[in-house]
Parts: structure tokens; sequence; C-alpha cells
């Protein structure tokens, strides 16, 4: 179902008459200011935990997102297994969480292009190369010394099944913990998503535009108004990886 995205604008005859610096018209400042607020918003939308409503009188209508859609490839992060919050389960990402999940995908007939992270697991990721990194073995690392630079990241990981590239994504849901995940310390609520970009895609029923509500007294009123929903063509091509601890596996 779609979803509608509104933001109200609002700007007085003297601030349009100002000459401010940096714009020529606040009220068209204004108007980009609301298109960015939404953009933002849809971006925390699809990866965000919905509850999706039909609409009704006063509620409005909240469509599916990433979370809802995936359900066939799903695993939870951690090497010792076990469900959220037992004795056994820690939360921790490892490579083997990540190649799993992409055969995982492969095997149900996805190829994933792209895995959303936040900036926790982002760094985990980047120390999956990290000698000493419990996580996985070693990766050999060059330098260059005419740059005199040191490459720490991992953007993009060659994979048995593709060249898998690492989005950092900052409304990618993340753990609040930070310590070693026990039975006891359950805030393991970082997630990862795999995704093919041609199964995935904005429907949009009315496309994000400005419209001039008029004259309101003294000042003038706008609305950016935008009526959309995530498409998914096959759940089965994207993969998520939930219950993700911040804890990086460093020995």
């Amino acid at each position: 179902m779609t979803m509608i995205l509104r933001q109200d604008i609002g700007v007085s005859e003297t601030q349009r008459a100002i000459n401010s610096a940096g714009f020529k018209d606040l009220y068209a400042y204004e108007i980009q200011k609301a298109t960015k607020r939404l953009a933002i918003k849809l971006e925390k939308t699809v990866f965000a935990a919905l509850t999706t409503a039909t609409g009704a009188s006063g509620t409005g209508r909240v469509m599916k997102g990433f979370q809802s859609f995936i359900a066939t490839n799903t695993a939870l992060a951690g090497t010792n297994g076990g469900t959220v919050g037992d004795a056994t389960h820690d939360g921790q990402l490892a490579v083997g969480d990540f190649n799993d999940m992409l055969e995982k995908i492969y095997v149900a007939g996805g190829n994933p292009e792209q895995v959303y992270v936040s900036p926790k697991v982002k760094r985990q990721i980047s120390a999956f190369g990290v000698p000493g990194n419990a996580a996985g073995n070693a990766f050999t690392r060059n330098i260059a010394g005419v740059d005199k630079k040191l490459v720490s990241s991992i953007d993009f990981y060659d994979s048995d099944f593709g060249l898998i590239q690492v989005v950092l994504d900052r409304w990618v849901p993340e753990s609040t913990n930070t310590v070693t995940a026990t039975g006891t310390a359950t805030a393991t609520g970082g997630q990862m998503f795999f995704l093919q970009r041609n199964m995935n895609r904005l429907a949009w029923l009315r496309p994000m535009t400005h419209q001039l509500v008029g004259k309101r007294g003294d000042s003038v009123a706008g609305i950016v108004v935008g009526e959309v929903t995530l498409e998914v063509l096959s759940e089965k091509a994207n993969g998520r990886i939930t219950s993700v601890n911040n804890k990086t596996l460093i020995t």
C-alpha cells in the first residue's frame, strides 16, 4: 500500500523580502529543505521496523519496509547460534555469517550486489581482514609507500557469489550493546540488509511535488507531498541478518 509523505511550508512576506545571504528566495529554499526532509524520512522508513496500516479516519497509511518483506533469507548473527537472549547467542558478526547469508540467497535464486549496514557494523566488516580478528582469517593488505596512506575500510567484498558493495547507511537499525552479548545482554538490535537492486524499487503513485496553498494573511504557505510505496519484486532475492551486536571480534 502507498504511504503519503508531506511537509508543510510557511514563510512570511517579510522573510521573503529580506536579502538573505546564500539564497534569493526563502520560500524556494524552504521547498528544497522540505524535499530533503521527506527523502530522509523515506530512507528511514524502508529500513525501519514498521507496523503497516491500511489507514482510517485520522490515521495515515503505513507501507511495508524491508524488515516486513524479507522473510525467507534471514539469520541471527553470531557464530554460537542460539536464540536472542539465551545463554549461547552472542550476536557477534563473523565472516561465516556474511558468507552463509550470501549462499542462502544464491540458493534461493537471488544475486544481491549490496549490503546496507550501520556505522558499527561497517567497522566490523572492515575489521574482517585485521590480523588477530576472531571473526575470520586475516587478509593481506598492501600499503602504497608513495601515497603514505593506510586503507583500513572495506567497501567491496569479493565473495564466492559475486562482488558485494558494503553501503554505509545511518538509518539501518543498530544495536545499543557495545559489549559481548550474552543471555543477560540482549541489546543486539543491529541488522544488515542484503539487496538485489533490480528486485527492489520505490513505486510512486504521486511523485514528490510542491503545491502552493496560497496566501495566509501576510505569509505564503505550501506543501511538498508525494505518495509512494516500497515494491519488492522477489523477497527471496534479498536477505537479512538480525540481532547483530556492536562488538568487534578482535582477540
